[in-house]
């Protein structure tokens, strides 16, 4: 039985076909997914002197300084940062747009719970940065470039996955096939490679649902993202370079659907009616709504398997975690995987891949609680519930707990 197209099936080839392996293509490993993640694990598995390929569909749109600014964005933390810095990628990105962050608030609106974190209360510069998800994934791209044993396939989707005992031999659409030691998954939240190699997930829906806007304001350059909490759900803000900027609006999924009804002028009318006036006059370029939902894979690895990132696990986004979580799964999978190389150890095995999953797996199930405890402890409109938070938000107040809850965030 062989994977085709959205089957999750999964072949094991006979000897008679083990002979058509050796006429395909060898690697190490390769990538299903050039995203963010998928990108920034090659980065860190390349200068190791693995043979490559990364297999991604969809080309990025290239550079230009005139673009409207992405709708698509993440808070990249200081660790995801320090990911980036092993290779020319972070140099990359900050020659094209990239906004750093210094403080960040969030309150109560009916209450006492108004609480700043500034990157000043552990002695940094900044808490983090805001950038164009298309952007980090450019620059990834470039620093890719520099290693001769990676192939960057593009356009390209994987198709049919064999296993034997020699490897996965994988059929692209493009009529080439591949066989590689090791099979990543880094292609998303409905990940082909999951499904093929038959990992479940756990998935739960939340009923609201997530309208982002690109907006441009009256106010200047700012330094500050926030967030505050309302009857209906979170609204919150992140700066971008000059005057522009991302609105996030949680609301009920169904009021969340009429708003992207809108057009940008009356969708901007409407924000400036319903947000705070820190926002001032703004006019919307561009918005789009998702629905929010958790998933958490039942395990990681397997023979020859492994997935990151959100083939792994999603996260509700109300603290903008997920990118950065896909970051600590590159940097920790990158580390097992280039000792295990260096000790000449079967890098491939899944014994040996349970080390990334046994350390990531606790951190990424507790995020994933935090949040969800996060999304359900904001949504109640019961007088107890909302004492409940401000009391938690005048409780993280106190230094100690601020600082650790700023490391924490920061990836420290």
């Amino acid at each position: 039985m062989i994977l085709r197209s959205k089957m999750q099936i999964i072949k094991s080839i006979n000897s008679n076909q083990e002979k058509a392996v050796e006429l395909t293509e060898n690697y190490d490993i390769v990538i299903c997914g050039g995203g963010m993640i998928g990108a920034a694990l090659a980065t860190q598995l390349a200068p190791q002197g693995f043979n490559i390929a990364v297999i991604e569909a969809h080309k990025p749109q290239t550079f230009d300084l005139s673009q409207r600014f992405d709708l698509r964005i993440s808070a990249l933390s200081p660790q995801s940062q320090r990911v980036m810095q092993t290779t020319k990628a972070w140099d990359t990105l900050q020659g094209m747009r990239l906004c750093p962050y210094r403080r960040m608030r969030v309150w109560e609106v009916e209450g006492f719970g108004d609480l700043t974190f500034d990157a000043a209360h552990v002695g940094a510069d900044q808490l983090g940065h805001i950038a164009e998800n298309r952007l980090v994934q450019l620059s990834l791209w470039h620093a890719l470039s520099d290693f001769p044993n990676v192939q960057l396939l593009c356009p390209a989707v994987p198709v049919a996955f064999e296993r034997s005992a020699n490897g996965t031999r994988i059929e692209l659409d493009t009529g080439a096939t591949l066989c590689a030691r090791l099979v990543v998954g880094a292609d998303g939240a409905q990940s082909n490679v999951r499904q093929a190699f038959g990992i479940g997930v756990n998935r739960g829906q939340y009923q609201q649902a997530c309208l982002v806007a690109a907006v441009t304001t009256q106010l200047g350059q700012q330094d500050i993202t926030w967030q505050r909490f309302v009857n209906t759900g979170p609204q919150a803000f992140l700066p971008m370079l000059g005057q522009h900027g991302s609105v996030v609006w949680y609301h009920q999924a169904d009021q969340v659907r009429a708003l992207s009804q809108l057009s940008n002028l009356q969708l901007g009318d409407e924000i400036m009616r319903q947000f705070p006036h820190q926002l001032g006059h703004i006019e919307v370029s561009e918005h789009a709504f998702f629905p929010l939902q958790k998933q958490h894979a039942k395990r990681y690895v397997g023979d020859g398997v492994v997935l990151v990132g959100d083939a792994a696990h999603v996260i509700n986004p109300l603290a903008g975690q997920g990118v950065n979580l896909g970051f600590q799964d590159v940097a920790c999978l990158a580390k097992v995987l280039n000792d295990a190389h260096e000790q000449e150890m079967d890098w491939s095995s899944a014994k040996l891949l349970m080390t990334y999953e046994n350390q990531r797996r606790r951190a990424n199930s507790l995020m994933l609680h935090t949040m969800d405890a996060f999304h359900h402890g904001f949504s109640q409109t019961h007088p107890a519930a909302k004492w409940l938070r401000n009391l938690t938000l005048a409780a993280a107040k106190v230094p100690v707990l601020k600082k650790q809850v700023i490391r924490y965030a920061m990836g420290l």
